[in-house]
């Protein structure tokens, strides 16, 4: 596989971003920082700040490695080689959300107190996000919604991610939305996230690859 710099640009320039902030709160936040905060964002744990920093360098650059790299091991490989471009997206887009809830904890820390709407706001984005790209990609063991039906059948995998892909745009703004209200925060996502993880993970690719067994018999089961 040919290494194209330029794909990587965005990645590289979020892990420079992720240096840049951690350094400029390492000059401003007190040597002990808030590292757990409360269901109500008060503050309950602390920590030297030092762990806070490096944390939000050492998570951006792992991500980095991990996620261009392991579809290269992916028993599909060969079969999504040409789509490859695809994984490095959802790597982009995972390290934006990454060095922004970095800097969300950073801002958190410094006021003493959890910046509930900004992180509401990022999970909503996140989703939004997630959601346009779900339904381009390919079958893999890594990257979308991996389970065992969605794994088994090239069928039941297009299916689940283009249904899922509106349900995730749907769901991010409306934790977008709420993350603007008055409504605790941890509540809002439990109440979103639980119910579209659930039928988007187990019930709606089951049911569906329930169907298609009915209606193809042995022939849906192919990997």
């Amino acid at each position: 596989m040919k290494w194209d710099l330029k794909r990587h640009l965005f990645a590289l320039a979020m892990i420079v971003v992720a240096v840049l902030v951690a350094v400029y709160y390492a000059s401003v936040l007190p040597d002990v920082v808030p590292s757990h905060f409360g269901a109500d964002g008060s503050a309950d744990q602390w920590s030297p700040k030092s762990g806070v920093i490096l944390l939000g360098i050492a998570l951006p650059v792992g991500t980095f490695f991990l996620l261009t790299f392991i579809p290269l091991i992916d028993p599909f490989w060969k079969r999504i080689q040409n789509r490859y471009n695809m994984f490095l997206v959802f790597r982009d887009i995972a390290l934006g959300c990454m060095v922004y809830f970095a800097l969300v904890i950073d801002i958190s820390a410094k006021e003493g107190r959890f910046a509930m709407n900004m992180a509401g706001l990022g999970f909503g984005i996140l989703f939004i996000l997630l959601g346009n790209y779900l339904p381009k990609l390919p079958r893999n063991f890594f990257f979308g919604i991996r389970s065992p039906w969605t794994l088994a059948n090239e069928e039941v995998w297009k299916r689940t991610h283009r249904v899922s892909g509106w349900l995730f745009v749907v769901s991010g703004f409306l934790i977008a939305l709420l993350s603007f209200s008055s409504l605790p925060q941890h509540v809002v996502l439990l109440a979103v996230l639980i119910p579209l993880v659930f039928f988007c993970g187990f019930i709606y690719p089951y049911a569906l690859y329930r169907k298609l067994e009915r209606e193809g018999g042995e022939s849906v089961r192919q990997l």
